[in-house]
């Protein structure tokens, strides 16, 4: 397998799991796949997030458990996907796989919300720090094998997007 987060030139085969893994059509997007793809992590964090405050609220449950436990089962949905795409494809952190940059964006917006300001920095620094990979997020991109090296650093990235904007947002809203 190659060790590279490029697209590959290489025709590959389609079956539901790589459907999944691109979030079709998106990763197949002829520039900044990776950008396309964090979209739909943006509208999932918000269908956690309201859910949560709504009928998981309503219901007695606590909304913060809810979004742990819907971005768990995103997270291994997206690690199956990259897992058997990667197989299928005999290849390793394919340009076109983006289900890690959905699962990634979804996490600060699944447990801050989907308000213009939470939407705008948390698209802007996940981004930044998906492409810039920092620390940790490098660390993952550049170590770990196989399909937890093509996600964990989404998920690191989205993680650490998650106090970021929490602050960021805490600040424009006292200056506002």
């Amino acid at each position: 397998m190659s060790n590279s987060s490029k697209r590959s030139r290489t025709p590959v085969h389609f079956d539901v799991w790589s459907r999944l893994a691109v979030a079709y059509p998106l990763g197949l997007a002829p520039w900044a796949p990776g950008t396309f793809g964090s979209l739909p992590g943006l509208v999932l964090g918000a269908l956690i997030y309201y859910t949560g405050q709504g009928w998981i609220s309503s219901l007695g449950l606590i909304p913060e458990l809810w979004a742990v436990f819907c971005l768990g089962l995103l997270i291994w949905l997206a690690w199956a996907a990259i897992h058997r795409t990667e197989n299928l494809w005999q290849t390793h952190d394919d340009g076109r796989i983006v289900i890690d940059e959905v699962a990634g964006q979804a996490i600060p917006i699944a447990f801050l919300g989907f308000d213009p300001t939470t939407l705008i920095l948390s698209f802007i620094l996940f981004r930044l720090l998906d492409i810039l990979k920092p620390g940790l997020i490098g660390w993952c991109d550049r170590q770990l094998p196989g399909a937890w090296g093509t996600l964990l650093d989404d998920l690191v990235a989205g993680l650490c997007t998650w106090p970021l904007v929490f602050a960021l947002s805490s600040l424009i809203r006292l200056t506002l």
